[in-house]
């Protein structure tokens, strides 16, 4: 049984890869459970589980559960091969799910339809997809081009963007970017900053163009109680200002931003602004970011699990509790996977999940339609979509 896991799992066909396993159908799960990465693999091992203990007797799969910080994912993909499992789900690191991508390729070429693997992790934007291989993470990517989407719909078509200067940063800039000027928009700035700093005045009076406040015309008369400066200026040429940060960083930059003029200017950032259960974020008041509706406004079943995962488990850490709900959907993407000969376009086109609304493009990669909320009083409030507030 996985450490950690409460009494009752092994009956519900939860094995490791070196115990006997249990009858019907079997799926293996490859994911860090030790390690560096264990909280991450443990999350979503336990988001998997509680979808497969929520299952009917009729969608319910057996387990091989695969510690993907022991073995390699060759190793592991010749494990479960073996063991006779109808799909992989895993690995969640890149450069496994790179190492395993021509494994799946080889095999369906050589037995179609013969355990495809869902990577919850996707390979870079330059590797094409390969037979045999979904792709299902959390990317930032996908998130940056729903807030480029909502912009546009909102009129927002000038934008200014700060990311850290860092490999992150510069994905989110691309992504963002390509999506925000194919809908007809123009990003007329952008400065990176260092992350883990205090002090971002440089890069963001810099993107903001800031002015000194202003004081009245010598020999004016001001009217009483009138302020004799109008506060600090900024640039008139933009719509928005698009923040890639985390939490930590977030903190610092938000309310920098405001006194430097943009206390006006619509600011977005990514999910990893908000650590899910915060409750005091006062800091980021303001901010409208994408998220999965596990963080943003569960439903009923949603937090169902969410309260059963804290029951046995205790609460996440932060940091991972959206890996929970990649587990969960992993497990119920399966049968939509298994139904199908080859990654593509799901035959029923959407699945609502706790991720976000999944969808798949022809090489297989399963993208996220997301839900956004705004920070005020230090909580994550949810927004209504563009089109129930009467827009596109």
């Amino acid at each position: 049984m996985p450490a950690g896991a409460p009494a009752g799992i092994a009956g519900a066909g939860i094995t490791t890869a070196d115990a006997p396993l249990a009858s019907g159908p079997l799926v293996a799960l490859l994911v860090p459970l030790s390690g560096r990465q264990e909280a991450l693999g443990t999350a979503v091992r336990d988001g998997f589980v509680a979808a497969l203990l929520e299952a009917p007797a009729s969608r319910r799969f057996n387990a091989m559960i695969i510690d993907e910080a022991r073995i390699s994912a060759a190793e592991a993909h010749r494990q479960a091969l073996d063991a006779g499992a109808r799909a992989m789900v895993g690995p969640l690191l890149r450069e496994s799910v790179q190492a395993l991508a021509p494994l799946a390729d080889e095999l369906t070429r050589t037995m179609p339809g013969q355990m495809p693997v869902l990577g919850l992790n996707n390979l870079a934007d330059t590797e094409p997809g390969v037979g045999g291989l979904w792709q299902f993470g959390l990317a930032p990517e996908d998130e940056a081009g729903e807030i480029a989407a909502r912009a546009i719909a909102l009129g927002q078509r000038r934008a200014l963007v700060l990311l850290p200067a860092s490999e992150w940063g510069q994905r989110l800039l691309a992504a963002f970017s390509a999506e925000f000027t194919a809908r007809g928009g123009v990003v007329v700035d952008a400065r990176t900053y260092l992350p883990g700093g205090t002090d971002f005045t440089v890069p963001i009076r810099s993107l903001l163009m800031t002015t000194e406040p202003r004081a009245p015309a010598p020999g004016s008369q001001a009217n009483p109680g009138e302020k004799t400066g109008l506060g600090p200026g900024r640039r008139q040429d933009v719509d928005l200002i698009f923040v890639a940060a985390n939490s930590s960083n977030g903190r610092q930059i938000v309310p920098q931003l405001k006194f430097f003029g943009a206390a006006d200017l619509p600011t977005y950032s990514t999910s990893a602004i908000w650590e899910d259960g915060t409750t005091n974020a006062d800091d980021l008041n303001g901010v409208v970011f994408p998220d999965s509706p596990w963080v943003i406004d569960p439903d009923s079943r949603a937090l169902v699990v969410k309260n059963a995962l804290a029951r046995y488990w205790g609460r996440p850490a932060p940091g991972v509790s959206r890996l929970y709900a990649l587990g969960y959907d992993a497990y119920r993407l399966l049968p939509e996977i298994l139904r199908q000969p080859a990654p593509g376009p799901f035959g029923g086109g959407e699945l609502a999940g706790t991720t976000g609304v999944l969808y798949a493009d022809g090489s297989g990669r399963i993208h996220r339609r997301l839900s956004f909320a705004e920070i005020r009083g230090g909580r994550a409030v949810p927004l209504p979509s563009v089109a129930a507030m009467g827009g596109p």
